[in-house]
């Protein structure tokens, strides 16, 4: 059965459109029309099981009520907790969030970035690898309201919440040489990201801080596209190399990491410490020991809304940068 519309609403009960669109939009009193003639309307519209079409009439009112929220991996923790915590803080405010994520890829990012823009979302709140894209450059030179959370480029102009990589990566990592670590690794994604170069250059401050040679060989690079073999790959040849700590630039590559140390390793997991930036529960029970650096979450979360909500309601950007500090877990 063909849905009706208001054209058809208004055809069937002998009324003008006009009449119909004024009623189902709660403005009967305010123009006059008698009590009959709504309750008639609002009978009939109730009786065909009549919806009006939000697209159109978001279109129409020049909003959606929609947010892009676009990060490279939703099932990360990190990014699906931030993700968990916008949709309840919008939702409130009757916003709905619309989740993509990019694999860390150029095309897909434009891709997905034009489709939240052709469904007309109201604002964007990303954690992207290509800030001088082209597609980003042109939603910045129109003022489109956007934020960026956890990447940043120094060279672009925009709103960002970032939490300190370089300082809270070398303080972890200072701590594990405190316990004793004299050999220490590192298991890394992408080194282009500006983030993750923060953290491996805390890394490294670390281990000229405590006066531990650097070897660039103990640097490891996993391949996005396979995280698993890849971190089981670098892992082993880390092993193999005798470290006897490991440091991991996010969450994700040390959480397969502790799997893989309980499937071959495990006559080694209570003599290997792990160092991750990012946290997970999982480190308060595992082994090998972890020490984090747990971002708060709540607060990239908080910020990033109140950002978005001053912009959609004052039309006007002021391009703020925040930066968070994070808080070190040392598990015994």
């Amino acid at each position: 059965m063909k849905k009706k519309s208001i054209k058809d609403i208004a055809q069937d009960l002998g009324l003008s459109k006009t009449t119909v669109s004024f009623v189902l939009n709660n403005k009967g009193d305010e123009k006059n029309i008698s009590k009959k003639t709504q309750i008639k309307i609002l009978d009939y519209v109730k009786k065909v099981d009549y919806h009006p079409n939000q697209i159109a009439k978001s279109l129409k009112q020049g909003q959606t009520n929609t947010i892009g929220y676009l990060v490279p991996d939703i099932s990360n923790p990190f990014f699906a907790k931030i993700g968990r915590l916008l949709e309840d803080y919008f939702w409130e405010k009757g916003y709905h969030l619309l989740i993509g994520s990019t694999d860390e890829n150029k095309d897909k990012e434009t891709q997905v970035l034009n489709m939240f823009v052709n469904r007309q979302v109201d604002a964007l709140i990303v954690a992207s690898c290509f800030i001088q894209s082209d597609t980003i450059k042109s939603l910045l030179s129109r003022d489109f309201p956007l934020v960026f959370f956890d990447r940043e480029d120094p060279d672009i102009i925009a709103n960002y919440i970032l939490v300190e990589n370089k300082i809270s990566m070398k303080g972890a990592v200072e701590r594990a040489i405190e316990l004793k670590s004299k050999k220490l690794g590192l298991i890394t994604l992408t080194p282009d990201v500006y983030s993750l170069k923060n953290r491996i250059e805390g890394y490294k401050m670390a281990l000229e801080n405590k006066n531990i040679p650097f070897d660039d060989q103990l640097i490891r690079i996993v391949d996005n596209n396979d995280l698993k073999k890849g971190t089981e790959k670098e892992l082993k040849t880390l092993i193999e190399s005798g470290v006897d700590t490991i440091v991991f630039t996010n969450n994700q590559i040390a959480v397969i990491a502790i799997w893989l140390m309980n499937t071959y390793y495990k006559d080694k997991v209570n003599n290997i410490k792990f160092v991750s930036f990012d946290n997970v529960d999982l480190f308060d029970y595992s082994l090998p020991k972890v020490i984090s650096v747990a971002q708060p979450i709540d607060k990239i979360a908080k910020y990033s809304t109140e950002i978005i909500e001053n912009i959609l309601s004052s039309k006007k950007s002021e391009n703020k940068r925040i930066e968070l500090t994070p808080k070190l877990i040392e598990r015994k």
